[in-house]
């Protein structure tokens, strides 16, 4: 049986709690599943790792101002779609679903990203196992917390 979770992006605004974007797939602009490997040690890290260095922008304007950044999106929903571009690779295993209210997919986690043009992207960790959320910060802090070590293998 597989560890399911559910990753969803929601642009960042004033009044939601990044701890609380769980309880709201209608402000999301995707809604990605995974059916296995969902839980923070992989699917995590591996968010954390996508998203580390991307930079969110409005506008591309003169794309030479951006040759330094290999990882530009222009706008939240640009960040959305290089998301499922990276994980998804074959059938299977990562799915999109609707962004409702009624959504269940049986999901351990609800990992919600926030990016905001100029800013760090931001990303909470939903536990639905103890019904919690079980971390907030940026892409760095969730590697710090998550990454295995040599200690800890």
């Amino acid at each position: 049986m597989g560890t399911r979770s559910l990753t969803r992006v929601i642009k960042r605004q004033s009044g939601l709690d990044f701890a609380e974007g769980h309880k709201h797939p209608e402000k999301a602009c995707v809604n990605m599943y995974r059916h296995y490997d969902g839980y923070p040690k992989v699917h995590g890290i591996e968010l954390a790792e996508f998203l580390r260095d991307f930079r969110v922008v409005n506008g591309l304007g003169s794309k030479n101002k951006w040759t330094k950044h290999a990882k530009i999106a222009n706008g939240y929903g640009c960040l959305a779609a290089f998301m499922v571009a990276h994980f998804k690779k074959e059938s299977g295993q990562i799915y999109l679903y609707e962004c409702n209210d009624d959504q269940d997919s049986w999901q351990d986690y609800t990992y919600t990203v926030y990016p905001k043009e100029g800013e760090p992207n931001w990303i909470s960790i939903y536990s639905n196992l103890i019904k919690e959320c079980i971390f907030v910060g940026t892409p760095e802090d969730l590697i710090e917390k998550y990454a295995e070590t040599e200690e800890t293998r």
